[in-house]
């Protein structure tokens, strides 16, 4: 799961973010298969990117049974488990997700070739630049649609080296918005949820461990009573309530171990350097 959130925000190393298809298409022909063993689908990566029970909260009743139709949200029953995903991770694939609807951004711009495909456009009549080659496709420009379909009776816009108008845009983006103080602003936000996340997830590990340290207490208690006499160890409701308590002080203390480790999987600090 958590390979399937990263290609969403980085890619495979050879490419920047990846959408569904192009994730189930990577998963497929790395030969690693569905938990059924299936091949993936676009269906199902939208799946395990949308569900909400990787982030520690899981829904069911959600939908009729004969009808699949969905139920009103009233009807809709979640409860906490372990979660796998970064809160801010799961938010910040949700935003990528949205940006490459078709409903919202034309797919051709989200999966174009050129970097600045439907954000630049010709000054002299706001016509989208679009990708021209010459030399055989050695050579890349940035032409104005117009002019590149009437010629310059359409518009007397100008053709500009792709290589070099990609260069100036990134080295503006990176002087001028990647800036450590200005970055700084824009993650607050997600800096201080992973705070509020790490601070909820420490105190439930204490509430873990201290559940756990009761039951434990309460089994001694009923180990004395027995070794006293005070208790008969053939009693059925006695040994119901040892094995009852065995049952809570164990699983307490699985689950504070797995959060305990989960929360050192939190993402690294966010420095000026990173």
């Amino acid at each position: 799961m958590r390979l399937i959130y990263r290609l969403a925000r980085e890619g495979n190393g050879s490419c920047g973010s990846m959408g569904v298809k192009s994730i189930a298409k990577h998963l497929n022909e790395s030969g690693i298969r569905t938990r059924d063993g299936g091949r993936w689908g676009v269906d199902a990566v939208h799946k395990v990117l949308t569900r909400t029970t990787y982030i520690g909260r899981h829904r069911f009743n959600t939908k009729y049974w004969k009808t699949r139709e969905r139920k009103p949200e009233a009807e809709v029953v979640e409860t906490a488990v372990p979660p796998i995903i970064d809160v801010a991770e799961f938010e910040a694939v949700q935003t990528l997700l949205k940006t490459r609807s078709p409903a919202l951004t034309a797919p051709r711009i989200v999966s174009g070739p050129t970097l600045l495909t439907g954000i630049c456009f010709c000054t002299a009549c706001g016509g989208a630049m679009t990708l021209r080659t010459g030399k055989s496709g050695r050579y890349r420009y940035y032409t104005c649609s117009t002019k590149a379909r009437q010629g310059e009776t359409g518009c007397k816009g100008r053709t500009v080296p792709m290589e070099g108008l990609d260069s100036v845009v990134a080295e503006h983006i990176e002087r001028r918005l990647l800036q450590p103080k200005r970055l700084e602003q824009l993650l607050s936000r997600v800096l201080h949820r992973r705070e509020e996340r790490a601070k909820s997830r420490a105190t439930h590990i204490t509430e873990l461990r201290k559940r756990a340290t009761e039951a434990d207490a309460k089994l001694k208690r009923l180990y004395d009573a027995i070794e006293n006499g005070i208790a008969d160890v053939s009693d059925p409701m006695l040994k119901e309530r040892v094995t009852e308590l065995k049952a809570i002080r164990d699983q307490a203390r699985a689950d504070a171990e797995r959060a305990d480790g989960s929360l050192d999987r939190l993402a690294p600090s966010i420095t000026p350097q990173s």
